[in-house]
């Protein structure tokens, strides 16, 4: 993915505006990665884009008649030519590229035309006679925009290091963001974990002026509960018929080089199945242990489909080796053990440019438990969300902290996520969560991994076309739980890969609910029975539903906390106030004499102390010269 940087300083001379973007753009750069540098440069204002060309959206900035206004373009639209079409008496007979248009479509129809942009982007527009800057998110924020207000300064950046690197404060924690961090396993909202370091909200307009600043959005995420009510049949025939055509805007340029990230879950395989045959055959990469569900049923998948598997397979160590590397990269945002693909990037690179990804199938469906069911009240919907979120992480985290900050937070942040329902506008139960889910966690969560991947490759995640979601938008409640709707579709429409089970439950999809339902209660009371005799006899514990046992990928690597957590606890990283390290040593010595599990739990650890090192403290000192170069 491109990299934009940038800063609005009103009265900053032209010169000290292009030395400013000149060290964001040194700071994101990785060595021996072939980019072109793009800039605007006025007095006040300056932006770049770092662009690896995947997307081919040519030379930028692009500018309009005497280049009153300026358009920096970070991503893609997948509906160009539909809008080239749609608007061709406002455009130019020759055609424009997707900048282009962008920046055509605005001047003649306003900013918020971007609501009819279909495509994961972010673009920074710039007029230079009222001195007026927009940057603008795509629908679901999948593209990470961050900024950061010095009193009139604004600066910004794809990465939070395009912020840190001419910040001209030190910058310090925001405690909320760091405990947010590991209570949920990710921030919510627009929070990190430095103080004042926000991200831009999906479908959001940034304004900023000389006199003012403000963000707007331009569509909300919410679920139609007046829409005429459908039967099943016509809801999954519509779903596969719109699926194929968001997969088929994603395979439109035959020059690129297209591949999937295929797993054995339900959601790549619905995009995998949905490609056209004449686009065969392309790449499929699938991760995991050798003995994992991902491994095996990718590879069923793939045969069957008709795509050039490759199953990478975790041999050896691998994990201290990929660490820095990978939260150089993720900026401690995410685990970095759950993002380890960095260690393959050579082999995909053979293959591929744009990667495939089956994210936001949660669309499709709702994912249910008991007590969501039985809530009967809008606070009890966001209570049992709350439980949901924390409840296996809290007694963990809870002694990882002291105790003094953790009672001085915990209650705020609890005020905090109740909050961030005030803009959900739904009433039922399972539209809250997942409005909730769209809106507030996945921008945080799962849309922050490809940004392992954003220095050499593309991402596209067909299930976020917004004419498939605005469908999947009208589809009621108890037509989506547990992704019914969902499961029939892939089930009735592609028969070639029914029988071929899913990693969650072991099982092909049954698109029988009560069916599928007792099949796996009965298989999960056999587990159940089965797990002390398999313990006593020393059975080897089957993987199930995880793809690699980090667990034991812990145990193996010991230096992981003697070389990286413990010297980063000696050095401060984790400043005391805020931190119990006694409890974390605590936390260390049970997972190495296997008492509990807590690779999780050190996993964010040590992602945390790395990026605050880089970020807050911006001690470079050991960041792998691969990634970057200094």
């Amino acid at each position: 993915m491109p990299n934009l940087v940038g800063i609005w300083e009103p009265g900053l001379p032209k010169n000290e505006i292009g030395r400013a973007v000149s060290k964001q753009l040194k700071r994101v750069r990785v060595p021996h990665v072939p980019y072109d540098d793009y800039v605007i440069i006025h007095e006040g204002f300056g932006a770049g884009l770092q662009d690896h060309g995947i997307l081919g959206n040519g030379r930028q900035p692009v500018r309009i008649g005497d280049g009153r206004f300026s358009l920096l373009l970070d991503g893609e639209l997948q509906n160009a030519d539909e809008l080239q079409i749609r608007f061709r008496q406002d455009l130019p007979t020759a055609k424009l590229s997707t900048p282009e248009l962008c920046l055509t479509l605005i001047e003649k129809h306003g900013v918020e035309i971007v609501n009819l942009f279909n495509g994961c982007f972010c673009i920074v527009l710039y007029d230079r006679d009222s001195r007026r800057l927009n940057l603008i998110s795509d629908r679901f924020g999948f593209r990470p925009l961050f900024y950061a207000w010095r009193q009139k300064t604004l600066i910004f950046g794809s990465e939070l290091k395009a912020l840190r690197v001419i910040d001209p404060q030190r910058p310090v924690l925001d405690e909320m963001g760091v405990l947010e961090l590991f209570c949920y396993g990710s921030h919510i909202l627009e929070r990190t974990s430095i103080d004042g370091y926000l991200r831009l909200p999906p479908a959001s307009i940034m304004t900023v002026d000389e006199d003012d600043w403000k963000i707007s959005s331009y569509w909300v995420y919410q679920y139609d509960e007046n829409a005429p009510t459908l039967d099943q049949p016509s809801y999954y025939t519509h779903y596969a018929m719109l699926l194929d055509r968001a997969v088929e805007r994603c395979l439109a340029k035959p020059q690129q080089r297209v591949g999937i990230f295929l797993s054995g879950g339900y959601d790549s395989r619905a995009i995998a199945s949905s490609i056209r045959r004449h686009h065969l055959p392309i790449p499929a990469f699938t991760f995991g242990d050798p003995d994992s569900r991902d491994i095996r049923y990718g590879g069923m998948l793939a045969e069957r489909l008709g795509f050039d598997h490759y199953p990478i397979t975790s041999s050896g160590n691998y994990l201290y080796s990929t660490c820095r590397s990978v939260v150089w990269r993720t900026e401690g945002m995410s685990s970095f053990a759950h993002c380890t693909s960095i260690q393959h990037h050579k082999l995909i690179k053979e293959k591929m440019d744009v990667i495939l990804l089956g994210l936001l199938g949660e669309f499709g469906g709702s994912h249910t438990w008991p007590h969501l069911l039985l809530a009967r009240s809008r606070a009890a919907t966001i209570d049992t969300i709350f439980v949901r979120m924390v409840a296996s992480r809290l007694p963990s985290v809870r002694r990882i902290f002291t105790a003094e900050f953790f009672s001085r937070v915990f209650n705020a942040l609890q005020l905090r996520f109740k909050q961030s329902f005030e803009g959900i506008n739904n009433d039922h139960p399972l539209n809250i969560a997942d409005c909730w889910n769209f809106l507030a966690l996945q921008p945080r969560s799962s849309y922050h991994s490809p940004s392992t991947d954003r220095h050499l490759f593309e991402a596209r995640a067909p299930h976020m076309d917004f004419e498939l979601v605005s469908f999947l938008l009208t589809i009621p409640p108890y037509a989506r739980i547990e992704q019914r709707v969902y499961k029939k579709m892939i089930a009735y429409g592609f028969p070639e890969i029914r029988d071929v089970p899913c990693t969650n439950s072991g099982l092909p999809i049954n698109p029988h609910f009560g069916r599928e339902y007792t099949a796996m209660a009965v298989r999960y009371l056999f587990r159940k029975l089965a797990t002390p005799a398999r313990r006593l006899l020393k059975f080897h514990e089957p993987l199930g539903r995880n793809e690699i046992n980090r667990g034991q990928a812990f145990l193996a690597e010991p230096e992981l906390i003697e070389d990286i957590l413990r010297p980063l606890l000696i050095a401060g990283i984790f400043p005391t106030h805020l931190f119990n390290l006694a409890g974390i040593e605590e936390v260390i010595n049970e997972h190495y004499v296997q008492v509990k599990d807590h690779a999780e739990l050190l996993s964010l650890l040590i992602s945390w102390g790395l990026a605050t090192k880089y970020f807050l403290h911006d001690d470079l000192s050991d960041v792998p010269p691969e990634i970057y170069m200094g």
